[in-house]
């Protein structure tokens, strides 16, 4: 429990985070109203050595809320400089955003200056016990509800790929697949949650899920054409822990996905995360010739000016100066998919660069593997989703994240990853249809 002192007689909140997700640093009052507190964002596991970006995260109950009155928090330390709006649930459950006029982020933030980045919130709530959130929470509980609910589906496989090393949570495979389809097929490749705050990833997932699932036109074609094999929560340790980017070692598992030996199989200095998502569900998937990988979709989420849509991180060019063959196809698919994706979601997913380049292969990304192993066989790309108003008129919703994996799923029956480099190569030439303007800024931090 954490909670400061008010003045005498002056009923003061109680904060806690003894929840899963839940995550606060240090909490001081700032007056003797009760009315005004101070909460420190805290740097996951505790380890003030990771650098600043990577505090973002926090999940807090308040308890013994003053009614009636307007109780102003500070949550300070931020580890990003865009304004934004969080969100708030009377019972931990349904959530929405604070209104924009009861949200300022303090001006000066600059994220290289400690406790420079701050945002104010200030409202008068109707319960005594309040949930605050950077956004939209979403943990192994409601992985394993959602779970649930899918799991009598005949098209539904689970598997574990074994347990994660802290809390033994099982790193759960679904396979989505019609097994009364006879016909070759492709397999999608999914995985979310390597960094564990980043939830709007989850809320695809169940949009893009359910469509593959529905017995209706739209999921017998998918289900016909695809196998889909997905990972939905890579990082049940840093979810569980309250970490918004690392697991429970500190490690950052996005870029350690390390293949110094060029083998299929991960170098044994990798996370343990990352080998049994390489070992057990990568490799054999890349190994099925019957259901070969067409595309593998690496699902996070951007801290980004708030007008900033979901995007994707796509790899290489159409300049056959700097690129091969083999590089330009893959640019092609990715246009194609990128294009379709947008189509299917009203057009509110930022136009990619013009050009991707070639810098995935100077780290070690799930890309990085995949294009080291299967080239432009595999369309392998980045979809980050945005906390922002994300190309709408209002902050983005749980259900408009649902929506884009409806888009995706919808990509998918548009032909959006084409098996033959000819087709790649004319797709790449499709008019755009992107309604925003190109933000270089936001291909230039991937971490």
């Amino acid at each position: 429990m954490l909670t400061g002192c008010g003045g005498t007689g002056v009923q003061t909140p109680r904060f806690s985070t003894d929840f899963e997700s839940g995550s606060i640093g240090a909490v001081k009052s700032l007056d003797d109203s009760g009315l005004a507190w101070e909460l420190a964002l805290r740097n996951d596991n505790d380890n003030a050595s990771l650098p600043n970006s990577f505090r973002t995260w926090w999940y807090v109950r308040a308890d013994d809320v003053p009614l009636g009155q307007v109780l102003r928090l500070t949550f300070s330390g931020l580890g990003f400089p865009y304004h934004f709006v969080p969100v708030f649930s009377y019972d931990g459950v349904q959530w929405q955003h604070f209104a924009e006029t009861e949200v300022t982020m303090v001006p000066g933030c600059v994220v290289a200056v400690p406790d420079s980045c701050r945002i104010e919130v200030s409202k008068r709530f109707d319960a005594p016990t309040v949930w605050i959130a950077r956004t939209f929470p979403y943990t192994t509980q409601d992985l394993s509800a959602f779970l649930q609910g899918i799991a009598a589906s005949p098209h539904v496989q689970m598997r574990s790929l074994g347990a994660s090393p802290a809390f033994r949570i099982p790193l759960t495979l679904l396979t989505l697949a019609d097994g009364g389809v006879s016909t070759p097929r492709k397999t999608v490749w999914i995985h979310a949650r390597s960094h564990p705050a980043e939830t709007g990833p989850s809320y695809l997932l169940e949009g893009l899920i359910r469509t593959v699932l529905a017995d209706d036109d739209e999921g017998w074609a998918l289900r016909e054409r695809y196998v889909f094999q997905i990972v939905p929560m890579h990082n049940p340790d840093g979810v569980i822990l309250g970490n918004y980017r690392t697991n429970a070692s500190s490690s950052n598992l996005e870029n350690q996905w390390l293949n110094t030996q060029r083998g299929l199989l991960l170098d044994a200095e990798a996370p343990m995360e990352n080998r049994m998502l390489n070992e057990l569900g990568m490799v054999p998937a890349l190994m099925n010739r019957d259901a070969p990988v067409v595309l593998a979709l690496n699902l996070h989420s951007s801290n980004s000016a708030p007008d900033t849509a979901a995007f994707f991180f796509p790899h290489f060019g159409s300049d056959p100066a700097r690129y091969t063959p083999a590089q330009r196809a893959l640019w092609g698919a990715q246009m194609v998919f990128i294009r379709n994706v947008a189509r299917h979601y009203g057009g509110r997913i930022e136009q990619p660069p013009e050009d991707g380049g070639a810098g995935f292969l100077n780290s070690w990304f799930p890309e990085t593997w995949w294009w080291t192993h299967a080239q432009d066989a595999v369309n392998a790309i980045t979809l980050e989703t945005t906390y922002g108003r994300a190309g709408f008129d209002h902050w983005v919703t749980q259900d408009d994240l649902r929506d884009l994996g409806v888009a995706v799923a919808r990509a998918l029956l548009d032909g959006a990853v084409p098996s033959d480099p000819e087709r790649r190569e004319t797709g790449a030439s499709v008019a755009p249809v992107f309604r925003l303007p190109y933000k270089p800024e936001i291909y230039l931090n991937r971490e």
